[in-house]
């Protein structure tokens, strides 16, 4: 029996057809929403990267997460940033070095406390989080463009639910501050 093979995204099947994937060449993986959830972020990050390229904000994660928390929540530490941005203290605390070096955010000491340092937005950081804005209002359809505005909403909630329950418990832990950044709580 021959095996069929993945058939190529620049074959010759249309743009809408949602099973692009041969379910026996991919084993389990065809049900594994693992799979597909890497195989969206890698391409994702292709989009944003082409359209970050040159800026600070280019080249790896957590930058336009850190940047957006910061704005929302002047004054917020490195720490209660770091869940949202994926990212471990010391890869959390490299990431806002990069950002006060590119004159983006702000670190100051906290007046209660000697140990806490306060992170604070710049006016540049506010400008490139307008850049951010424009690429993700045209995100939906340049890079989602295959969805339904039902399915683009029913797609965001599930997705957020899924995050949500990663953020609070990774590795069956319940991360400390876990959605506080966010609530206020």
């Amino acid at each position: 029996m021959e095996a069929t093979r993945l058939d190529h995204p620049s074959s010759k099947r249309g743009t809408n057809d949602a099973d692009l994937f041969d379910a026996s060449e991919l084993d389990v993986l065809a049900g594994a929403m693992s799979f597909f959830v890497r195989s969206v972020n890698l391409s994702v990050s292709r989009y944003l990267e082409t359209h970050l390229a040159g800026t600070p904000l280019s080249g790896g994660t957590g930058k336009v997460t850190t940047l957006f928390m910061v704005q929302k929540r002047p004054g917020i530490t490195a720490a209660e940033v770091a869940p949202y941005a994926g990212k471990d203290a010391p890869a959390m605390a490299r990431l806002v070095d990069r950002l006060i070096a590119s004159g983006l955010i702000d670190r100051r000491p906290d007046p209660r406390s000697r140990r806490r340092q306060l992170l604070f937005i710049t006016p540049k950081g506010e400008a490139h989080l307008d850049l951010v804005r424009d690429i993700v209002s045209r995100e939906r359809h340049e890079a989602f463009g295959m969805l339904s505005d039902e399915e683009h909403e029913q797609a965001v909630r599930l997705l957020r639910k899924v995050a949500g329950a990663y953020l609070r418990k990774p590795n069956g832990k319940v991360v400390p501050g876990a959605g506080a950044a966010w609530t206020g709580k």
